[in-house]
């Protein structure tokens, strides 16, 4: 089916202007200087474009920490993102504990050196899923309104706050540190406390004010934040479910958008749709006053009984492309980035979850990096855009979003969705191909038109453009290329920049696996068009070259920009790939007891240049792991005596039927993770409990599917109720493996 895109830019322009927020941003001792205009932040005069991904250290062990960052980073994140639970860190009040996991201070370092920012989310409270949104549950009993201007509430947020700072000294921007964004309260007046969770029957809560007092606690809160020592460049809250104006221009406020909370077909399928201006007057009130900026583009769904998704990849990177296309955004942020575990309380068996109907340590989410570490196809699937938006955030700066003629707002319209991003020269053409509810249909023909101050271009000349279902593209409208050229159209993805200034070169990719074409306007004005199957074009100037490097899709997937040294590469292999001090290291799934050393490797641009290395075999013999079957339903995995695991040892495949499946400790008894029967089996990094593995072991017990409805006991003498059982429970097989890893050094690294 064919599809003809259109849209008039001629008039595209944005008035930039930061004189009403010199109040915001700051600078470090290095004299590097963050600030805010109307419509982006900037970093030393220049737009700032920012790629934030949502990683919480308190749902992580700290041991792994490190290694959750840096793969943030292979996933093309500038900013880790993380809450931070009060009520872990005053667990009794006027007692802190930042021991272990709760340690903001050891994050912090990490993404100092990880080269990330930092946005800390400190609440005081959260939401998260997590029990009481991270209030403390002494709170309740207190004699105070929490969530208001209650005095006695805001002295004792001023106290946990005081506390935070104490911990933060020395890493805040203004020190030289990571710390650039903290976000204060979390969904104020829209999110639950939910109180009932762990007092029970009738326990009212107080969400938080609405109207005038709405704005001034949010004030409030900014002002008990400086006055106890939290001083940054900018402090941001969540714009959406607002029960009252925002508070002047104190806060940057943050969207989001979900597009997997509940079952399908669902309302948040117009988040398909590029939006209209009467959804834009109303979900950004401050758009081209304040900066738009994202928090939560939803990579998943929360678990829980009643509704256990895997959300496609295609839901995560249209919610992301959407928001960016139909906004001047160059700030995304998305929630959850990667998945973490639920800590317990007191003896072990304190629940931290929200409700009893979600998995109790499990806070998986289905994001892009799992609870484990494991990279799933959403992780692949978004780095292209967030590849993007880095590279080419300074042109996004400056461009207005436009729509086109006659654009999808109703989200069942089954035609190809887009919209426009120009300047007065230049533009990005937005295309999404994804339905949510129901699939589109496959654009197999498409032509574009878009009309510039500079004239008109029209694309494809010579090569077709197809969109299939589910795909999505941003094409390229007059990009400079440097040595007085122009890219005026391309069917392909811009993805980064690389070269010198002698010899430029543009990495892009095809959006499917048909030829791509570039039309190159030179500077006399002369225009050649130039069509690739992969192989890499030069463009002659009279100035030097010009390299046009085209890539397949899955190589830009899987492609991490490493800056070293002054070099700068994009690396690329279908292996997982993490960027650390000794090389790339090059990572991948092998089975327990596979004799051979698998090959692997990478490709290096600009270049080409390809890098092998051989995986090492893994170091656990499956005969040192003991699996005994104790009933259908119950299994006990042990390793043998004398055998030290590190986490990524030893992983497995549970296969089971039934309704959950749960890992226990043997020895304490004590719950280490669970899961919901989603139809696949159970993949567990059990190397993470290497301690319980080499004691009693690890049992894994599968619980069956019963109604939920409870029958009450005829007897008179036992008040009790009962459910009836409605499938069967069984471990139906384990599969061991192991994540293998080499390291790969390009030229110029050290």
């Amino acid at each position: 089916m064919k599809a003809s895109i259109s849209c008039d830019a001629r008039d595209a322009h944005l008035d930039i202007d930061g004189s009403h927020l010199r109040h915001w941003g700051g600078s470090a001792p290095d004299g590097r200087v963050l600030a805010a205009t109307n419509h982006h932040l900037t970093l030393d005069g220049a737009p700032w474009a920012v790629v934030a991904g949502e990683f919480q250290g308190q749902r992580y062990p700290r041991s792994e920490w490190r290694e959750g960052i840096r793969a943030l980073k292979a996933a093309g994140c500038t900013m880790v993102s993380s809450y931070w639970f009060w009520n872990l860190v005053e667990p009794t009040p006027g007692t802190f504990d930042f021991t272990g996991a709760n340690d903001i201070a050891a994050f912090a370092r990490l993404c100092a050196e990880e080269d990330v920012w930092l946005q800390a989310r400190i609440g005081p409270f959260n939401n998260a899923e997590f029990l009481l949104g991270g209030l403390p549950p002494w709170l309740y009993g207190m004699p105070l309104v929490e969530r208001s201007n209650d005095p006695r509430y805001l002295e004792l947020v001023g106290r946990y706050y005081a506390a935070i700072a104490r911990q933060l000294d020395g890493l805040l921007w203004r020190d030289g540190g990571p710390v650039v964004v903290v976000q204060l309260e979390n969904e104020l007046s829209h999110a639950p406390n939910d109180w009932r969770t762990l007092f029970g029957y009738t326990a009212t809560d107080h969400r938080g004010p609405e109207g005038a007092e709405f704005g001034k606690h949010m004030s409030a809160l900014r002002r008990v934040a400086t006055d106890n020592g939290i001083d940054v460049p900018f402090f941001t809250m969540t714009g959406w479910g607002t029960a009252g104006d925002l508070p002047g221009d104190e806060f940057l406020p943050t969207y989001g958008g979900y597009m997997d909370l509940h079952h399908r077909p669902g309302p948040n399928a117009r988040l398909t749709t590029f939006g209209g201006a009467q959804e834009s007057a109303q979900t950004y009130p401050c758009r081209g006053r304040l900066p738009i900026a994202f928090s939560e583009l939803g990579t998943g769904s929360p678990v829980r009984a009643a509704y256990r998704s895997m959300s496609p990849p295609e839901m995560m990177v249209t919610t992301a492309l959407t928001r960016l296309g139909g906004t001047e955004s160059i700030f995304l942020g998305y929630y959850l980035f990667h998945g973490g575990t639920n800590p317990t309380r007191g003896d072990g068996f304190g629940w931290m979850t929200k409700e009893d109907t979600f998995s109790l340590r499990s806070y998986d989410f289905w994001a892009p990096v799992s609870e484990y570490g494991e990279r799933r196809t959403s992780f692949y699937r978004t780095a292209p855009l967030n590849l993007f938006v880095r590279e080419f955030g300074t042109e996004l700066a400056r461009q207005q979003s436009m729509p086109v003629a006659d654009p999808v707002e109703d989200p069942d319209d089954d035609r190809l969705r887009a919209v426009v991003r120009a300047d007065a020269d230049s533009a990005f053409v937005f295309l999404s191909n994804y339905g949510n509810n129901t699939p589109l249909t496959g654009r197999a023909e498409v032509t574009i038109e878009v009309g510039l101050a500079g004239g008109e271009v029209r694309f494809p000349r010579e090569a077709g453009l197809s969109v299939p279902s589910g795909g999505w593209a941003i094409l390229p409208v007059r990009l400079d290329l440097g040595h007085g050229c122009t890219l005026v159209s391309s069917t392909a993805q811009p993805l980064a920049r690389l070269g010198s200034a002698d010899r430029p070169c543009l990495v892009s990719f095809a959006p499917t696996g048909r030829p791509v074409e570039y039309v190159v306007a030179h500077r006399g004005g002369n225009e050649e068009v130039l069509t690739s199957t992969g192989r890499s074009l030069i463009v002659a100037t009279g100035h030097g070259e010009i390299e046009l490097v085209t890539l397949d899709r899955a190589a830009a997937e899987h492609a991490q920009l490493v800056t070293r040294n002054g070099n700068k590469w994009l690396i690329t292999s279908p292996d997982d790939l993490t960027e650390t001090p000794a090389g790339i290291r090059i990572s991948r799934f092998v089975d327990l007891g596979r004799p051979d050393r698998a090959p692997v490797g990478v490709r290096v641009l600009p270049g080409p240049t390809r890098l092998a290395a051989e995986l090492p075999a893994p170091r656990l013999d499956p005969a040192d792991l003991r699996i005994e079957q104790l009933s259908e339903s119950r299994w006990l995995l042990r390793v043998a005596d004398g055998v030290i695991l590190d986490p990524d040892d030893l992983w497995v495949d549970v296969a089971y039927t039934g309704d959950l499946c749960r890992a226990f400790d043997a020895r304490s008894g004590q719950l280490l993770a669970d899961d919901f029967q989603r139809g696949i089996p159970w993949r567990v990094k059990l190397g993470r409990f290497a301690e319980a593995l080499a004691a009693d072991g690890i049992q894994l017990r599968v619980e069956p599917l019963v109604d939920q409805n409870r029958v009450q006991s005829g007897t008179p003498m036992l008040l009790d109720s009962r459910q009836d059982v409605l499938g069967e429970a069984r471990v139906d097989g384990i599969r061991p493996f192991a994540r293998q890893s080499a390291i790969v050094r390009p030229i110029g690294w050290s």
